[in-house]
C-alpha cells in the first residue's frame, strides 16, 4: 500500500465511529489499528477520484471536503468508478465491500438517483483535535461559492443528526429523513439549491 498524507489519518480519525465507515471496515472490526489504516487508505481514494471527477478543499493536515461535481466527462465518471470498485473491493474485504454496495445502492433508492446533475458533497471532515475553530465552514465555502455562481444544486447525506443544524445555516433547507438497513440507522438526504 502506498504512503498515506496525513489528511487521510485525519479523515479516519474524524469517522471512526460513523455507522457507514464502520459497516464497511466489518472485517477489521477487532483491530483497531487496521482499522483506521483501511479508513486512512480509503479517504485516500475518495481524494484521488474527487481530482478527477470533483474537487478537494483542505484544512492543512486537518480535514477535507471531497466532492463530486457535474463537470467531468461521463466516460471520466465511468473510469474513476470502476477503479474505486475494483480497489475498494480488495481493501474492504468480501463482507466489508458488500455492506459497501447494499448500502450505495440503498441510498441511491431514497433519493441520491434524483440528484444525479448535482454536485455532492462526498465527504466532509476534520480531525476531533482540530474542530471548534470554524474548518468545516472553511472547507464549504470556496465550493458552495462556486456552485451559486454556476447555478449548481449541491446534496450531502450524513448519519449524525448533530450535523444538521450545521448545514441548514450553509443553505441546505431541502431534507429527507431516510432508514438504511445494513448500518439500522436513520440517516438524513441535504440538498442545497443555488443561493439568491
Amino acid at each position: 500500500m502506498k504512503l498515506l498524507s496525513p489528511v487521510c489519518k485525519s479523515l479516519a480519525e474524524a469517522f471512526v465511529d460513523d455507522p457507514f465507515y464502520r459497516a464497511v471496515t466489518v472485517e477489521s472490526s477487532a483491530d483497531e489499528a487496521k482499522r483506521q489504516l483501511i479508513l486512512a487508505h480509503y479517504f485516500d481514494l475518495a481524494i484521488e477520484e474527487a481530482i478527477g471527477i470533483g474537487e478537494v478543499q483542505y484544512a492543512g493536515d486537518d480535514g477535507a471536503a471531497i466532492w463530486h461535481t457535474n463537470e467531468a466527462s461521463e466516460t471520466d465518471a465511468k473510469a474513476y468508478g470502476k477503479i474505486r470498485k475494483a480497489t475498494l473491493e480488495r481493501l474492504l474485504g468480501p463482507a466489508g465491500f458488500d455492506n459497501y454496495q447494499r448500502i450505495s445502492a440503498s441510498m441511491m433508492k431514497n433519493g441520491a438517483e434524483q440528484l444525479a446533475n448535482a454536485w455532492y458533497l462526498s465527504i466532509l471532515g476534520v480531525r476531533p483535535a482540530a474542530r471548534g475553530r470554524g474548518l468545516a465552514h472553511q472547507l464549504l465555502e470556496p465550493t458552495l461559492s462556486r456552485a451559486d455562481r454556476l447555478g449548481a444544486t449541491c446534496f450531502l447525506e450524513t448519519f449524525n443528526p448533530l450535523s444538521l443544524p450545521f448545514y441548514r445555516r450553509l443553505g441546505f433547507s431541502g431534507e429527507v429523513r431516510c432508514f438504511e438497513d445494513v448500518t439500522a440507522r436513520p440517516y438524513w438526504i441535504l440538498i442545497r439549491n443555488t443561493a439568491s
